[in-house]
């Protein structure tokens, strides 16, 4: 009789454990529906904006489509492939003076050659690492005005090129290219700088 009780106990025994192992594991699963769905309502999308009028003006704009902050960790300004500004160095004037300066340059020269007097402006805004777009917001990053410096710039735009890391208020992160061809960021573990 104490054996048969004892298979009884060690049945109730190893019940109990699958039991309670089944409600860890859905209570497991619970949670990560959770957070993915809170993950959900603080998600932000980068994308690039760019639009122009050919003898009026060119702008870039970084826009957050998404429903959640975006905080800026990391970004590189290339032009030609080489570096012009790196990660913790704003991006703003110094950085995208530099990347079309030739494209300034010309645009002078060519105002020159042709003798027409036009108001050519430049803007543009800074980010640091650590900034933040707001959900539904864009930030103008570049604005050129003006027939010369506009006809420059978008003759050789694609030379230079823009690289964000963002991450969401949950540390989830991504990049995002101004010139790649995939549509969505790429999600990442984390930004080099954070």
């Amino acid at each position: 009789m104490d054996e048969r009780r004892f298979r009884f106990d060690l049945f109730v025994a190893l019940l109990a454990l699958v039991i309670s192992g089944v409600a860890a594991g859905a209570s497991a699963y619970q949670t990560y529906v959770i957070r993915k769905q809170f993950s959900a309502t603080v998600w932000p999308y980068i994308s690039f904006i760019t639009t122009s009028s050919i003898d009026k003006y060119f702008e870039l704009d970084v826009d957050n489509a998404g429903i959640g902050p975006a905080l800026i960790l990391d970004s590189v300004i290339t032009r030609d492939g080489k570096v012009v500004q790196r990660a913790g160095t704003p991006i703003g004037q110094p950085a995208i003076s530099a990347a079309i300066d030739p494209e300034r340059a010309a645009a002078k020269s060519d105002e020159v050659r042709s003798r027409e007097h036009g108001s050519e402006n430049m803007t543009a805004s800074t980010i640091l690492p650590g900034d933040v777009v707001p959900a539904g917001q864009k930030l103008e990053v570049l604005r050129v005005e003006g027939k010369f410096l506009t006809h420059r710039v978008m003759a050789s735009i694609r030379r230079v090129d823009l690289t964000l890391c963002y991450c969401s208020l949950l540390g989830d992160c991504w990049t995002k290219r101004l010139w790649e061809r995939a549509v969505q960021p790429h999600p990442v573990r984390s930004c080099p700088n954070a």
